[in-house]
């Protein structure tokens, strides 16, 4: 059965992620539920690049905002860099929730 948290949980869980490194943040919502899903990895939407997991048990979607900066030239071409912005933690919405299934409702 999925938790729901208030507005100030989902606050301060998302400021807590944000003083975070990139990958530090990664593991921290790994571990806080272990059927975490990610669902897509730096895909770029506009000039951020996102990276979202999905924890059905918290009944959380968290998304990792990153910027895309180009620092200078390479031999290869240009030198690029991800630099972590901000968490987004929102609820998942009701069309994306898991179905519960009859085993848990069939309690003999």
């Amino acid at each position: 059965m999925p938790v729901i948290m208030g507005q100030y949980e989902i606050e301060a869980l998302a400021k807590r992620l944000a003083k975070m490194r990139f990958n530090r943040a990664k593991w921290y919502i790994r571990n806080l539920d272990p059927k975490c899903r990610l669902d897509i990895f730096r895909v770029a939407v506009g000039n951020e690049w996102h990276t979202r997991f999905t924890l059905p048990t918290l009944n959380l979607r968290i998304t990792l905002v990153e910027k895309h900066e180009t620092q200078g030239e390479h031999k290869r071409g240009l030198k690029a860099r991800f630099r972590y912005v901000e968490a987004r933690v929102e609820p998942i919405p009701e069309a994306l929730r898991p179905k519960p299934r009859e085993e848990e409702f069939l309690l003999t």
